[in-house]
């Protein structure tokens, strides 16, 4: 079995529409996607993608424009220059007690989470599309709500629930739906120095929001006075992504090119997404665990439980001699990268640790299937594992088999052994000369 990954390869950071275009570019039917977009319940915007240059490379350059209106690069902080808020659809919040004029953002809506949830459940989408575009917008909710010190309930967004931010958002998410991307990764996000200005006045870069978004991820300095990545931006690889670093080994299918609205002496301003396929299907793993002397057996096994409801591939217990010479236990736990954090959650939560480690481990597995055969006691479903076509392992399913050894007081052993033994005589039987 086989994946497809989605290479963000970041070196003049990320946008919304810069997104888009790379999509476009990788061949994501431009009509199909403005089709899936009319159905969302909100209208007065279009949509138009044009091949252009920068550089001497070439790319897809898309454009939204909501009431005739599209929004341009970020202004810098110390730029005379009267412009929109931030370029690709930079957001800022306006709370419940401020004052704002609603014509000085005319093409941008004030919107509600709740509102921006309703429209896009309001579409004609498919559901991991709507999936996707949900978890990219509750991040960016929860960082502003952080970043401004209020709730998400009280954060009203003049970007982020506008029109042209909803059809970047929801458009990328179609669009990985569409080209049938397994896994997205990405490469180090470059981070612009300075300021810039936006609603609220002269801010930092890297903006708030978006370093708050950023969390747990790695970044680096890109060397330039601008705003290279937006919250958008961000967000899709902190709502999506499951690992942040080089290039992974891939077979490469395709090259996908989309351009940003700026222009930057030392480099073409582009995302670059490499599509390709990756042999195995098992993602990139972590170990997560933690050392503890002071837990209760009871507690322990609750644990244990915890962490497999959280979505770890496995989870145990060794013992280890610890300082003072007090007997403990370090719990592991086995987990994909994108979901450490959630393993961390019930350690720290549901143990007496109060640190855990974590590190990356490479994983090889088998491909899986279920079978049935027949026993004297009624079928059996089994486990068949196989590597390159040819079935390695089969194991009778436990909880199956040992809800037959109740009923009928046969062995547990007994049962696995028939269910084995029918599975191997049921397909020898199969072969022979046609």
């Amino acid at each position: 079995m086989s994946e497809r990954v989605l290479y963000f390869d970041c070196f003049s950071g990320i946008a919304g529409d810069m997104t888009l275009g790379a999509l476009i570019d990788l061949g994501l039917d431009v009509n199909e996607l403005k089709s899936a977009l009319e159905s969302l319940p909100i209208d007065g915007w279009t949509l138009d993608a044009s091949v252009g240059r920068q550089m001497g490379l070439r790319g897809v350059d898309v454009q939204i424009r909501v009431n005739g209106e599209v929004e341009g690069p970020a202004v810098p902080g110390d730029s005379d220059e009267v412009g929109p808020d931030h370029g690709h659809g930079h957001h800022g919040v306006i709370h419940e007690d401020e004052h704002h004029d609603p014509e000085s953002h005319s093409h941008q809506g004030h919107r509600h989470y709740a509102e921006i949830a309703e429209i896009i459940r309001g579409g004609d989408l498919p559901a991991a599309v709507v999936d996707r575009a949900l978890s990219a917008f509750e991040v960016i909710a929860k960082a502003e709500a952080r970043v401004h010190g209020v709730s998400i309930e009280d954060v009203h967004f003049h970007e982020v629930g506008a029109v042209d931010s909803i059809i970047d958002i929801c458009g990328v998410a179609w669009g990985l739906n569409a080209l049938g991307v397994d896994r997205v990764e990405s490469a180090p996000l470059p981070m612009g120095r300075g300021f810039i200005r936006c609603a609220h006045g002269r801010v930092p870069l890297p903006a708030p929001a978006t370093l708050e978004i950023l969390r747990d991820i790695e970044i680096v300095d890109s060397g330039l006075d601008r705003e290279l990545v937006t919250p958008t931006g961000a967000a899709f690889i902190k709502a999506w992504g499951t690992r942040v670093g080089p290039m992974p080994n891939l077979k490469i299918e395709s090259v996908g090119w989309g351009m940003g609205d700026a222009r930057f002496p030392d480099r073409p301003n582009m995302l670059r997404l490499v599509m390709g396929v990756r042999a195995s299907a098992s993602p990139s793993c972590e170990v997560v665990e933690t050392n503890v002397d002071d837990m209760s057996p009871e507690v322990a096994g609750y644990l244990l439980e915890r962490l497999f409801d959280a979505g770890a591939l496995d989870a145990w217990f060794v013992p280890v001699q610890m300082k003072k010479n007090r007997p403990g236990v370090t719990v592991s736990a086995l987990v994909e990268s994108n979901r450490r954090r959630t393993i961390e959650d019930v350690l720290l939560t549901e143990s007496s640790a109060i640190g855990v480690r974590h590190y990356a481990v490479d994983r090889t597995t088998l491909e899986r299937e279920q079978v049935w055969t027949e026993t004297p006691w009624g079928p059996v479903p089994l486990k068949a594992a196989s590597r390159e076509g040819q079935i390695v392992n089969i194991a009778p399913e436990y909880e199956a088999c040992a809800e037959i050894a109740r009923a009928t007081g046969v062995p547990l052993k007994t049962i696995f052994q028939y269910a084995i033994a029918g599975y191997y005589d049921l397909n020898e039987a199969d072969d022979g000369p046609l």
